[in-house]
């Protein structure tokens, strides 16, 4: 027998859902509530404001799937370049991440021109990312897969850009199999 989800948890799977797919601004409070079966003094029993239920969204849920979707740790038994292509063979298989983007990406594009704590927030996983990426180059060069010159800093960031750039696309050009295509070839720079 389940329990029923719990009405924050609840909130913050329909925040994350609808957010993803429709944006920040072009999500109501009134939709989020509908969809969850709640009435709205529900929502403030455990949320001041639609920006902080956001907000508890991207630390609860968003950070969490972006450390599912990009899972830049070496895998047991695989080199580092193995463990790159089977994150990005998993990426690939993730239906609402390449039809619709990197929920992250999408949120900074939206937000972080506007709001400063959205902006640190979200650069705060950035910067985690970039950082366990970096990271997991090292190991590449210590394990001689990777030249001693690799400036890894600078590579963490070019496949970051160049991911969310594919991950971008409108969902009308975007599939699978594109996405594993340029993939190979961000991972094929280094």
């Amino acid at each position: 027998m389940s329990k029923r989800q719990p009405t924050r948890e609840k909130l913050l799977d329909i925040t994350f859902e609808e957010v993803y797919i429709h944006g920040y601004h072009a999500t109501s409070v009134d939709t989020i509530l509908q969809k969850a079966g709640i009435p709205k003094g529900s929502m403030y029993h455990h949320f001041k404001s639609k920006r902080a239920m956001v907000m508890a969204m991207m630390q609860e849920r968003l950070f969490p799937k972006m450390d599912e979707f990009f899972l830049f740790d070496r895998q047991q038994g695989k080199s580092v370049r193995e463990s790159l292509r089977n994150t990005y063979a998993a990426m690939a298989k993730n239906k609402p991440l390449i039809t619709y983007g990197c929920p992250l990406y999408r949120l900074m594009l939206e937000l972080s021109p506007v709001d400063i704590e959205f902006d640190e927030l979200l650069s705060g996983k950035v910067t985690e990312m970039r950082s366990r990426l970096s990271d997991l180059l090292v190991e590449g060069i210590k394990e001689g897969e990777f030249d001693t010159t690799l400036d890894t800093d600078a590579y963490a960031d070019l496949i970051l850009n160049a991911t969310w750039g594919v991950l971008s696309l409108s969902p009308s050009l975007s599939s699978s199999r594109y996405f594993l295509t340029q993939s190979k070839l961000i991972l094929d720079l280094l």
